[in-house]
């Protein structure tokens, strides 16, 4: 069978020349972003008021003003300074400190958020191996700066963080072409001040992506005009707008398999941040076959927390790392051998989070918690967080556990797992069985076709021990199986080095806490229980 090559031609003088093209394997946007020389850039604008709608539109005429040219154009941006971190700087659209005297200019480099490389060579690995003394002298001082390395960031699990400009209005001169009125102060009439008080708001979010290496300059005019044209066009819409409107507001929705979000503006008729036509079905389904999205997953609905700005709000306190397996080295089953992994997000729970001592009973619980954080992050449910308080709560209401069950130490096990999957969540499981751990291997093609079919993170059990698995490496010639395994009594810091690549002491056993271990390593004599949660079919 012959092999494809994509091609692309661009016109040059009138004729056709081909252009050429680099294949990246990316998992992500952020990952292209990267390779390509690429980086977000965002600007956001939340207006609201209280009263008649011509408040509001007197604001969005100011904010138009701002951005109308380079020369009135200032932000607040945070700024890496060295090692004093990242603090707050005034630029003008040159990139120049406003609050400063001379040409100080800022590196659009500074700007950014650091990217660390998670594709550390194995030298590099064994010295971390060696100074890990070392790094837990230095975790202290690396958590205490941590804070201060996302300020003026937006965190993102497709993009990575993204550098936040908050445009400033009151540095602006008001030209001639700035057609703002004055402000009026209205003041109702006491027999009317009840009723008529209405809460109008505007919100504009602005994305760019600029190369790394252009200046300040030019990053903050492509923001800018991005910027000014979302104003303007939310500005038109409010002022068309029927009288029943009282919010236009501007989404930023990330894609499956897209290296950009989709910007996406709707109407409402209340201001408090609720959409109603971002929850109608048929509009859902159209941009979803128009940008080429799964039909089984909710990706443009706000009241799961679809967009950009809504992920960002929980991502912030969250005390979790996402996707930790990504980057971690391969399994060593061999060239040829059938692989699947887990699809889209999840977090890790392990021992120890949350201010919850659980080790030595808690690891099916925090395995649970990862299977449920799947589901949150995917958009199939609302609930951020599920507590162990919940999961016996919900155990109990069920019949399964007796009252004397809340508040216990007690383990679970792979059913009890299913069966508050589909208490709390109305999710379906399958359920594997072997008799022992050498017949492992023998589950690995169902595991396969779950991952391809199903893509929810794993939860199995045995020996007294649970474990998450998010993927499978298969060789049927050999043999030779190994589970991509997310091992729940890791204790340590949310330190994904240590996590993806140091050994360290379990239950009773030592291992890498984010690894590909082969079938051979588990328990050859213990019963082994599997919980494979199924995708909810829930539609878009």
């Amino acid at each position: 069978m012959a092999s494809e090559k994509a091609t692309m031609f661009q016109c040059k003088d009138q004729k056709a020349a081909e252009v050429e093209l680099t294949v990246m394997q990316c998992l992500h946007a952020r990952d292209f972003h990267r390779a390509a020389g690429f980086a977000p850039l965002r600007c956001a604008v939340d207006l609201q008021t209280l009263g008649e709608k011509s408040s509001l539109l007197h604001q969005l005429e100011k904010y138009k003003a701002a951005t109308r040219e380079d020369e009135d154009f200032h932000v607040r941006v945070a700024v890496t300074q060295g090692k004093k971190g990242r603090g707050y700087r005034v630029l003008n659209a040159s990139g120049a400190d406003a609050l400063c005297s001379g040409d100080n200019l800022v590196a659009l480099e500074n700007i950014l958020p650091e990217v660390e490389d998670s594709n550390e060579d194995a030298g590099e690995m064994k010295s971390k191996k060696k100074n890990s003394k070392k790094q837990k002298k230095k975790s202290a001082s690396r958590q205490n700066t941590e804070q201060d390395d996302k300020l003026g960031v937006m965190p993102s699990l497709e993009y990575g963080d993204i550098a936040n400009v908050d445009v400033l209005v009151s540095l602006a001169p008001l030209g001639d072409s700035a057609q703002v009125a004055a402000p009026v102060v209205t003041i109702p009439a006491p027999s009317a001040s009840r009723n008529t008080c209405r809460r109008f708001r505007a919100h504009c979010d602005a994305l760019v992506v600029v190369p790394v290496e252009s200046s300040v300059q030019e990053a903050l005019k492509l923001l800018r005009q991005q910027l000014h044209e979302q104003l303007t066009d939310v500005a038109n819409r409010l002022k068309n707008a029927p009288e029943s409107v009282a919010a236009v507001t501007a989404h930023q929705f990330p894609l499956v398999g897209a290296a950009f979000p989709l910007l996406v503006v709707s109407t409402s008729t209340d201001a408090d941040g609720s959409d109603e036509t971002m929850d109608d079905v048929e509009t859902l389904e159209s941009l979803h076959r128009v940008f080429l999205q799964p039909m089984d997953q909710p990706l443009f609905r706000l009241s799961r927390g679809c967009s950009l700005a809504q992920q960002a709000e929980w991502l912030t306190p969250s005390d979790v790392l996402f996707n930790v397996h990504e980057g971690i080295p391969s399994s060593g089953v061999g060239s040829q051998c059938h692989s699947a992994l887990v699809d889209g997000f999840y977090g890790y729970y392990h021992y120890m989070q949350q201010g919850k001592n659980d080790k030595g009973w808690g690891c099916a619980y925090r395995s649970l918690q990862t299977l449920a954080s799947w589901l949150f992050v995917q958009h199939y449910t609302q609930q951020r967080f599920l507590s162990h308080d919940e999961i016996q709560s919900a155990l109990v209401k069920m019949g399964d556990k007796p009252e004397r069950f809340r508040g216990s130490t007690e383990w679970i096990g792979s059913l009890e797992v299913g069966y508050v999957l589909g208490e709390l969540y109305g999710v379906t499981f399958r359920s594997l069985s072997v008799s022992s751990g050498a017949q492992l291997p023998d589950v690995a093609r169902e595991l396969i076709y779950h991952f391809e079919t199903q893509g929810t993170p794993v939860m199995m059990g045995g020996g007294q021990l649970a474990f998450t698995l998010l993927g499978v490496d298969y060789d049927p010639d050999a043999g030779v199986c190994a589970f991509l395994t997310l091992d729940p009594h890791y204790t340590g810091d949310e330190d994904l080095a240590a996590i993806q690549h140091q050994t360290v002491t379990l239950e009773g056993y030592k291992a890498v806490p984010c690894s590909w271990r082969k079938t051979t390593t588990f328990a050859k004599n213990s019963f082994y229980n599997l919980c494979l949660p199924q995708r909810p079919s829930v539609g878009v």
